[in-house]
């Protein structure tokens, strides 16, 4: 954990992120991507894990969902019948 400035370029706010961090995929030229929390926090997420997590959703989504989506499949009209 360490403590940085918020400092302004530009019409930006800019955060250093500390070196330390680059073997978690904080490297220069790296994408992230920064959610503002409902408590007002900041999360930054490397973009390459972004992926990890939306696959992570997906599987919840299908797993808790499974009757409501084999409902949805049954009755879609573009569906193949299998033959």
């Amino acid at each position: 954990m360490k403590i940085v400035k918020v400092r302004r370029v530009g019409n930006s706010n800019v955060v250093s992120i500390p070196r330390e961090f680059e073997a978690n995929g904080y490297t220069p030229g790296s994408s992230v991507l920064v959610e503002q929390l409902p408590s007002g926090e900041l999360r930054i997420l490397p973009t390459e894990k972004l992926r990890e997590q939306i696959m992570q959703i997906g599987r919840r989504v299908v797993t808790d969902h499974q009757e409501a989506l084999k409902i949805l499949a049954e009755h879609d009209p573009d569906a193949t019948t299998p033959q």
